[in-house]
């Protein structure tokens, strides 16, 4: 089965719009607003790492091969964050379409272990993919998202929630961290003072979709929503050198997130 991209979503949603709405009586007016947010969140992230032998100089065990691993890892954690946006009636049956700007914080931080691929009983050798500990901190996001909803009265046409569904874009920035000891020698290392130790930090941003819904009551000017979203992710990273062995290092991170979460709005 072919995946729906981003633009093809998109243009469903738009197509999906246009027919509802069609024929329908139009009202007038629309309210801006703005809210605050909190959510609890998993986060899941597979972590994708090479060791490329090919450069013809290299005289590693694993000459001209290119080796691979991956792990992932998952964690629980919460957002918190402010957004605003403008809500504008479709049609007096109680449609309406919004669109919000977003920025949130994150804290929690997956935690991983790469177990390591070679040809070595130990995989601690030079052009092999050594054991490693990591870390990948979701620091903060900033998305766009529109909504498309309809009102369910449940007391004369006043009071009553409203249901929606949702898609955006979110830009997340993002920490990782990960630590390793191996042999930075073509001759392999046999005694443990023989060994070094590294690490590799860096910052990363990923562009991902955003999918979900929620409901939605209003109060007066002010109003309580229950959220479901889940936001998938681009693939990010980059290559390590390791110039003075003729190795480089290609590391690859994807990550996604599920969040559920409550947001207060205030209308004006």
């Amino acid at each position: 089965m072919r995946s729906i991209g981003p633009r093809r979503l998109v243009r469903l949603v738009v197509t999906l719009l246009a027919a509802y709405t069609a024929g329908t009586v139009p009202a007038a007016g629309g309210d801006f607003y703005i809210g605050a947010a909190a959510s609890a969140n998993r986060l899941n992230v597979l972590y994708e790492k090479v060791v490329d032998n090919s450069n013809p100089q290299n005289t590693s065990l694993n000459q001209g091969l290119r080796v691979s691993d991956e792990a992932s890892a998952a964690k629980l954690g919460y957002s918190y964050g402010f957004l605003a946006g403008y809500k504008v009636p479709l049609s007096i049956s109680g449609i309406y379409v919004a669109l919000e700007a977003e920025m949130l914080r994150h804290g929690g931080i997956a935690a991983g272990r790469l177990a390591g691929t070679g040809t070595s009983e130990t995989r601690n050798q030079l052009g092999e993919v050594w054991a490693e500990d990591w870390t990948f901190q979701h620091d903060r996001t900033f998305g766009l998202t529109g909504r498309l909803g309809v009102g369910l009265p449940l007391i004369g046409t006043w009071f009553g929630p409203s249901v929606y569904g949702l898609v955006g874009m979110r830009r997340l920035s993002a920490d990782f961290n990960s630590t390793y000891t191996g042999c930075f020698e073509a001759t392999p290392c046999t005694e443990p003072d023989q060994f070094g130790s590294g690490s590799d930090t860096f910052s990363e941003s990923f562009s991902g979709l955003s999918i979900g819904g929620g409901i939605e009551q209003k109060i007066g000017a002010f109003s309580l929503r229950g959220e479901v979203r889940f936001t998938d992710y681009s693939e990010g990273g980059r290559v390590i050198p390791f110039d003075d062995v003729f190795v480089s290092v290609p590391l690859d991170l994807t990550p996604d997130s599920v969040s559920v979460g409550a947001i207060l709005v205030w209308y004006f």
